[in-house]
């Protein structure tokens, strides 16, 4: 126990996934004690399938607590960035930073596996799953959560990591998820392409060892939502047939594709994200739009964010971590207004057939990838977020 950890009450963590493990883990390490409490075993998140886009700046931190190497993963070097139909692309990426990648995708499956490993292996965190939170009370000295059993947990702080609250009205568009073969693409390479119906990004997939005919990328379609379950009912020739119109002769051709899945597209985002004894962060503070890959790099930044406010409060005023609220508050300001408007503007500013904003896209475009002084900044905001 450091002194700037708390000898008594523990942090409580509400939410399991990997944005309660990893914030558990940052605060553990400063030697606060923290209990995790979610009603799922952790072998129900190392089945899931999705693929995380993690920025240079999450990946650096989960290898700060993880070790190199902590689960497979496919480099992103390049992103590809295009407009359907539109002269001017821009790629962004390693030919700005010393060649290095400027992020990388995982498994969410893989990484929660990691996470729940050094979760348990670390003395100061107590998993408590599967366990069902009922309810939260607040107190002036701590919070006190009420969970199925009729048990009682008293903790000094509650962070609520449980992603994005659950919603009564149905989604007005989706994500279709699949898996392709693309041809000739390069290791490394992943693509933003921006169609009239919403944009298409594809994703580098951790390779297996077998050879394809193709590149195995990971494919979300942001459509309409009538539009996407239409796609998802297609036989396989004539998905990759409107796979490849939207991706165009520049880009890979789609040799294969797997199973579909539909993802419902929700944003969401709540102003008070400290209340009295409860912080919200993640998808609970904050839900964006996958155009850019940022919601889940959002989430490692705030659990960054308030690990070191918190740090910076114990040692100003003691053991009681209500002190960071105005530092947490600022360090965070910026990029939670940036990156929510930089995702929802997107979409927005690419769809249009209208000729002039046409003209205007592709002269930006174009202009993002002559002139290193635009270009460089953009993609460092993608790998790292906002100034603080």
């Amino acid at each position: 126990m450091t002194e700037s950890g708390n000898p008594r009450n523990p942090i409580l963590i509400l939410g399991g996934g990997p944005i309660g493990m990893t914030c558990a883990l940052l605060l553990a390490r400063q030697g606060w004690s923290c209990e995790i409490f979610d009603a799922r075993p952790v072998q129900a998140l190392e089945g899931d399938r999705r693929l995380l886009a993690l920025s240079r700046g999450s990946w650096l931190a989960l290898e700060g607590l993880l070790g190199a190497r902590f689960a497979p993963a496919a480099p992103i070097e390049r992103v590809h960035v295009s407009s359907r139909g539109e002269p001017g692309a821009v790629e962004l990426g390693a030919r700005d930073f010393g060649a290095s990648a400027v992020g990388a995708t995982v498994w969410f499956g893989d990484l929660a596996a990691a996470l729940g490993r050094a979760c348990t292996q670390h003395p100061g965190i107590r998993m408590q799953r599967p366990r069902r939170i009922e309810r939260v009370a607040q107190h002036p000295g701590g919070v006190r959560i009420f969970l199925d059993d009729a048990t009682q947990v008293e903790g000094i702080l509650a962070i609520d990591a449980e992603g994005t609250p659950p919603r009564m009205r149905e989604a007005k568009s989706h994500a279709l998820l699949a898996e392709l073969e693309l041809a000739g693409v390069r290791a490394g390479d992943a693509f933003e392409r921006f169609t009239r119906e919403g944009p298409l990004a594809l994703l580098p997939i951790p390779q297996a060892s077998a050879p394809s005919p193709g590149r195995r990328m990971s494919m979300i379609w942001c459509l309409p939502t009538v539009v996407a379950r239409e796609r998802a009912l297609l036989g396989d020739a004539d998905l990759r047939l409107h796979i490849a119109q939207a991706l165009g002769p520049r880009l890979g051709s789609p040799v294969s594709i797997g199973p579909r899945a539909l993802f419902a597209l929700h944003t969401h985002r709540i102003e008070r994200i400290w209340e009295h004894r409860l912080v919200h962060l993640g998808n609970a503070a904050q839900t964006l739009h996958p155009v850019a890959g940022q919601g889940f790099n959002l989430g490692i930044r705030d659990c960054i964010c308030l690990r070191d406010a918190i740090v910076r409060a114990a040692r100003q005023s003691g053991q009681d971590p209500i002190g960071a609220r105005d530092t947490y508050l600022r360090a965070r300001r910026m990029d939670r207004h940036a990156m929510p408007g930089l995702t929802a503007a997107l979409p927005a500013v690419f769809e249009p057939s209208f000729v002039p904003l046409a003209v205007a896209r592709s002269a930006a475009l174009l202009a993002l990838d002559a002139i290193p002084a635009l270009r460089r900044p953009f993609t460092r905001l993608l790998m790292f977020g906002t100034p603080r």
